[in-house]
């Protein structure tokens, strides 16, 4: 059997490995033989005052393997959770991945590492960033981008959004798209320091998907642990395939460069959190 021919993308994937969308991503990327140039698979946590004094006494990378020679393992995952989080990625007519599992990262993407930043306030994250403008970067977790490093000339990042913007923005958009426009729809756009407002590169929407076992477990008062696995488990699918749309629309092309149109001003604010009564409600009424 002849082996898919893999192409390298010039793109350096922000990734987090606890974020379902960035493996997400990266499956979907591998499964369409597109190969990022760099994947940055970055702890998002909160640096200590002995780690910030390490990286200024022997630099940025001896400080980081001591900070993960320290780390807590992962704690085990609650079975039943898992096992949902699979189910409904099988009822929404996806290959379902398994988040929790075992993964070998140094096989996505052409080279690979490591680190730990707060968030994108960090100088450590930001010098990277802005060390590397050779790619475009896909953003997959981390909390806000500051307008002060999405202004940086040479800084292109890519964004999926679960949402048809400019109509759907903010959070929660894969349920306010169920309920507002009854489909679900994700757009690919670059950042820009506005809520969702940037250049716009392409977009899709689709059914909304039908998952039984929510019948089963919304009368039982599992809305938390449902509203958990659709966002955690089934929204990034819609988003890598966007991505991967995209890519594959626009082979060979600098991904700093994509063709894209200027959004058209928002006709209203943008959405804030779902309330978990309001949640309840759209659940049942879009995928049952």
């Amino acid at each position: 059997m002849m082996s898919m021919a893999v192409t390298e993308i010039n793109l350096t994937v922000i990734g987090d490995r606890a974020c379902s969308t960035t493996r997400t991503y990266l499956t979907y990327l591998r499964a369409a033989g597109l190969r990022p140039r760099r994947l940055w698979l970055v702890d998002f946590v909160r640096p200590t005052p002995t780690l910030l004094r390490l990286r200024a006494l022997i630099g940025e990378r001896l400080a980081e393997l001591w900070r993960r020679s320290r780390a807590p393992h992962a704690q085990a995952t609650d079975a039943d959770y898992r096992a949902l989080c699979l189910q409904l990625q099988r009822e929404a007519g996806f290959d379902p991945i398994d988040h929790f599992g075992h993964w070998q990262s140094q096989e996505l993407a052409s080279k690979v590492e490591q680190f730990s930043a707060s968030d994108f306030h960090d100088p450590v994250l930001q010098r990277r960033l802005l060390n590397m403008t050779d790619t475009a970067f896909l953003y997959t977790n981390g909390g806000i981008v500051p307008a002060s490093l999405l202004d940086k000339p040479g800084v292109r990042v890519l964004h999926i959004h679960p949402g048809i913007v400019p109509d759907i923005r903010g959070s929660d958009c894969l349920l306010w798209s169920a309920q507002v426009r009854r489909r679900i729809g994700v757009s690919c756009f670059y950042m820009s320091p506005g809520i969702d407002e940037g250049p716009l590169i392409g977009q899709h929407e689709t059914d909304l998907p039908h998952l039984p076992t929510m019948a089963e477990l919304l009368p039982a008062g599992r809305e938390p642990e449902l509203y958990r696995a659709l966002l955690f488990a089934v929204d990034p699918h819609f988003r890598a395939r966007l991505l991967v749309e995209v890519l594959q629309q626009h082979p060979g092309t600098d991904l700093r460069s994509l063709p894209f149109v200027t959004q058209p001003p928002a006709r209203r604010p943008a959405y804030l959190w779902m309330h978990p009564r309001l949640r309840t409600r759209v659940m049942k009424d879009a995928f049952l």
